[in-house]
């Protein structure tokens, strides 16, 4: 099962790609600088050539909240999911079986596994 999950409704650049302003433009320039993070533009602000912040909208944060708690929520069903179908009796059973096994038995299993894999392959 292959799952896609959306985290943001517009892609969030890396840190590397983001404009920096270092703290001392940040306290020269405030206004300037809001006005670039209000119009969508995130700044990484930079203390001694190292990023220590980023300043986004608040657009942008609450977007970014939103895609994180959804996000999680997504994945809590999903784990829940997978947890519940291998406990089923049908799942206990074949892990019993697969314990008890002889490595015959295992040896026989992998090539069929293998051979099942490589016939889905293109």
């Amino acid at each position: 099962m292959s799952i896609t999950y959306i985290t943001s409704h517009s892609p969030c650049p890396r840190l590397q790609e983001l404009p920096t302003v270092t703290a001392t433009q940040l306290k020269q320039s405030t206004a300037d600088v809001l006005d670039q993070v209000s119009a969508g533009n995130p700044v990484a602000i930079t203390r001694h050539d190292k990023a220590r912040a980023v300043l986004l909208s608040v657009e942008q944060y609450n977007d970014l909240i939103a895609g994180e708690s959804s996000l999680l929520a997504e994945l809590k069903t999903e784990y829940r999911t997978m947890l519940d179908e291998m406990q089923s009796p049908e799942q206990k059973e074949a892990a019993i079986r697969a314990f008890n096994a002889t490595s015959e038995e295992l040896g026989a299993a992998a090539v069929k596994g293998a051979q099942q894999h490589d016939a889905q392959m293109p």
